[in-house]
């Protein structure tokens, strides 16, 4: 192969790597949002069951203020029998201690039903805390996988710049310029291979002495179509 086309092969590989170390550097902050916001969930859960629980607990005290207004009208009530001198004052006490005793039940019927409420939304408190230290254990792996992850592909791009750097050394300078100007023209690829007689980048059927020229690799060819500089790859023996 030709020197120059072998070097702007390499070249395209390793900007190739290059660009997609790039982009999975620019993936990095989505994903590490996407975690923050899975803590963020787990936290919100948490809370809204804690806060759903503080208004049971409320609930409940300010039932069982009523229930000991009711105790203390019942006790007057007990008190007031004595000084009752009447059938109609008796038969009318009676009415108003059975009307207390009917609240006070009411009012314990929904003190029992909040307890049970309680234990079901303590047993939700428990699963959602354990849900939320759950994420944020995962969520400082993951971080942490993620840091990773980054200073590996900052080490990559390094590498990659410095052999770039030493790879464009025997490339001439106005081919160097074409390279460049394809790889922003063509959405970072100057260099494609022939795949049968076809540009493996544009998909274009090549004319067939051009297809020959390529097949010999000892000059730089550019598609028709598309302009990109293309090479044959040989199949393995």
């Amino acid at each position: 192969m030709l020197a120059a086309l072998q070097s702007l092969v390499a070249l395209q590989a390793l900007d190739t790597a290059a660009d997609a170390a790039r982009r999975r550097l620019a993936e990095l902050p989505a994903a590490e949002q996407e975690i923050q916001r899975a803590i963020a969930a787990a936290t919100t859960t948490a809370e809204a069951v804690k806060a759903q629980q503080q208004e049971n607990q409320q609930a409940r005290r300010a039932l069982e203020k009523d229930v000991a207004q009711v105790d203390t009208r019942l006790k007057r009530f007990d008190d007031h029998k004595a000084a009752i001198k009447t059938n109609q004052e008796y038969t009318a006490l009676l009415h108003e201690i059975a009307t207390a005793k009917a609240e006070k039940d009411a009012i314990e019927d929904r003190i029992l039903a909040l307890m049970e409420d309680a234990d079901r939304l303590a047993a939700e408190l428990k699963a959602a805390q354990q849900a939320q230290a759950s994420a944020k254990d995962d969520g400082d792996k993951a971080r942490k996988a993620l840091d990773a992850e980054r200073a590996q592909l900052d080490r990559e791009l390094a590498r990659l710049s410095h052999e770039r750097t030493a790879e464009t050394r025997g490339i001439d300078a106005a081919l160097q310029a074409k390279y460049d100007q394809l790889i922003k023209q063509r959405r970072g690829v100057a260099v494609a291979m022939m795949t049968g007689e076809t540009c493996a980048a544009c998909h274009v059927r090549l004319r067939p002495h051009v297809a020959q020229q390529i097949r010999r690799n000892d000059s730089i060819v550019q598609c028709d179509s598309c302009q990109r500089i293309l090479y044959f790859q040989p199949p393995p023996v």
